[in-house]
């Protein structure tokens, strides 16, 4: 007996049962496919003047699974046909006594003209298109709720949908990859209009991100290479501050670190306010070689708050001379009183009036007034609080208002000899040596709320002098777990942030600012400031988080449907990024090599 030339066919049984739904209940207007609620739309009206990308807002809804085909079409015979509609119009439109009739057919008869003027005159290709649209969700409510959306959102970009009442059945197999397009949906669906339109509903430049200079960054949802330039200026990119915002464990703190690692390695100086010492590995690494600075107290990490720092000059100052507009010190005393605010806030106006004409007095006995350009004294040519102690000691007892001499003098005990001494009384120490300093201020923490927030206060300072002493000098200031310097009793430190955000592009310097949740900085006592130091930045990366925090995301960076529920997901190493008006999704992945470098503090 001869062999059979075809063995039969083995069944896979296992891949059978993986696709196959465990049951199927058809209903008039949806159906159940397994224990999910479905429902199927097609589209019976296109717009006649489409935005550009109109398409993909329709076929990229969250919850839904769209079907589109296309027909290519014989032009010729098309305008024939066309020609009679537009004649059957016409006629409508001037025997028709309805208004809405008379509209319609005009409307109709505009659109048809429009359309063979394109096929005529420019040779557009025309064809024959049908969508259809399933909605699946398995909870009920949420599965009218994305109906809703879905029928709002087509008339929004001005499409009608039908349900297919009684072809739901139809519907499910003309939308299925397994079946043949079923005749009678393609009946009741499809539409002749340009493929011009068509291609122009998916804005295919925008599913990807590259600046064409600049490092890589991640991929985007298509597997493509991100190139990312945050100097660039065009359009809505007006500077190159970036906020980004993510939970724990979503790769928030590794993408920070390759911003900065990809800064650093194109020439930018890199500044980093440390208060979970998450860069100190990093910074002492062979390929960083930085200079890590303990400014809670410890060794070469004092910033003297006396010390006058150099106004900057804007771009607008360059034709004015050394003597015009407000001087070096008169500007630093508006600091001062800001300091002093944070660190005694229950000193009243009598008392911080006296310890101003203190303090310009401490200035004249250095030889230091109005007119002075300390851009060439030294650190040790500036007094301390040391000094001003010394001199408020000195006028006690003497005239009538040695009381309140008294009380400044006790309240600036704790900065000349007490616990707060290491912080502040001495002339300036820190002196980096490279471009890349780490600021490590987690010993901050530990301390109380008016000591920590004028420190902070006092090392912005010092960082925002760094970022306008050189116009030229490509400087970026990194403010990690942003959230700890934030008090809703003290938002003198957020109002900094948010003005040397709007300045910093004039000095070449960009502001990132990283925090786990936006929650804290939308209290009401300081969500003026709070949230424009989140919405100031041209760049925005937006990681998973939760609970209030995706409400509040949502909200302050207006996100559609689709992005929402990107960063609710919360998948490690993918976020959502905003640059000016485009968005993309970004998957970051790294070598091994790559995350060794980032040292072992964190962000793995």
């Amino acid at each position: 007996m001869k062999q059979n030339e075809f063995e039969e066919l083995q069944i896979n049984t296992a891949l059978q049962a993986a696709i196959t739904p465990v049951g199927l209940e058809f209903n008039r207007n949806d159906f159940m496919l397994g224990e999910y609620f479905c429902r199927v739309y097609t589209v019976i009206s296109y717009p006649s003047n489409p935005d550009y990308g109109w398409y993909s807002k329709l076929t990229n809804l969250p919850g839904t699974i769209v079907a589109i085909n296309y027909e290519p079409i014989d032009n010729g015979l098309l305008l024939a046909n066309m020609s009679k509609n537009i004649t059957t119009q016409r006629g409508i439109q001037l025997s028709t006594k309805d208004s809405l009739e008379r509209q319609r057919a005009e409307k109709s008869a505009d659109d048809q003209e429009n359309a063979m003027r394109q096929m005529d005159q420019n040779n557009e290709t025309m064809g024959v298109w049908n969508t259809t649209i399933m909605v699946i969700s398995n909870d009920e409510d949420d599965f009218q709720e994305r109906c809703q959306r879905v029928v709002s959102l087509a008339n929004t970009v001005g499409c009608r949908l039908r349900v297919l009442a009684n072809l739901q059945k139809e519907g499910y197999q003309h939308i299925s990859p397994t079946y043949a397009q079923n005749k009678e949906i393609n009946e009741i669906s499809r539409r002749a209009f340009p493929l011009s339109t068509f291609v122009g509903g998916f804005p295919f430049a925008a599913s990807g991100f590259n600046d064409g200079s600049g490092y890589y960054l991640g991929k985007d949802s298509g597997g493509g290479i991100i190139l990312l330039d945050l100097w660039k200026r065009e359009k809505s990119r007006t500077n190159s501050n970036i906020t980004i915002i993510g939970g724990t464990g979503t790769g928030k703190s590794t993408a920070t670190k390759h911003i900065v690692a990809s800064e650093y390695a194109h020439g930018t100086k890199i500044i980093i306010i440390d208060p979970e010492g998450e860069y100190k590995d990093m910074c002492r690494g062979e390929f960083f070689d930085g200079d890590w600075i303990d400014v809670a107290g410890g060794r070469g990490g004092l910033i003297n708050p006396l010390q006058v720092r150099p106004a900057p000059k804007d771009e607008d100052d360059k034709n004015t001379s050394d003597n015009d507009g407000i001087g070096d010190l008169a500007i630093h005393l508006k600091t001062l009183e800001t300091f002093f605010q944070l660190y005694i806030p229950s000193m009243d106006d009598r008392l911080r009036a006296l310890l101003n004409k203190t303090i310009v007095e401490l200035y004249a006995r250095y030889g230091i007034t109005w007119n002075t350009d300390v851009r060439g004294l030294k650190n040790e040519q500036f007094p301390t609080i040391g000094d001003l102690y010394r001199l408020i000691e000195s006028k006690c007892g003497k005239d009538s208002n040695s009381v309140y001499y008294e009380d400044l003098k006790t309240y600036l005990e704790s900065a000349a000899n007490g616990a707060d001494h290491g912080l502040w009384n001495g002339h300036t120490t820190i002196s980096p040596h490279s471009s890349f300093v780490v600021l490590d201020t987690k010993s901050l923490v530990q301390m109380s709320g008016s000591v920590l927030a004028a420190q902070y206060f006092n090392v912005l300072s010092w960082c925002w002098e760094q970022i306008t002493r050189d116009p030229t000098e490509r400087i970026m200031l990194v403010a990690d777990e942003c959230w700890t310097m934030i008090d809703p009793n003290v938002p003198q430190s957020l109002e900094f942030l948010r003005n040397a955000e709007k300045r910093a592009r004039k000095y070449e310097g960009s502001i990132v600012v990283a925090t786990q949740s936006i929650t804290d900085f939308l209290d009401p006592q300081i969500r003026l400031y709070g949230q424009a130091v989140l919405d100031l930045p041209s760049f925005k990366l937006l990681f998973g988080v939760d609970g209030d925090s995706l409400r509040e995301t949502k909200e302050v960076f207006a996100l559609n449907e689709a992005q929402y529920e990107l960063i609710a997901a919360k998948q490690r190493g993918i976020a959502l990024m905003k640059v000016g008006s485009q968005a993309v999704k970004v998957k970051f992945e790294f070598s091994d090599e790559r995350l060794a470098i980032f040292g072992k503090g964190g962000g793995r």
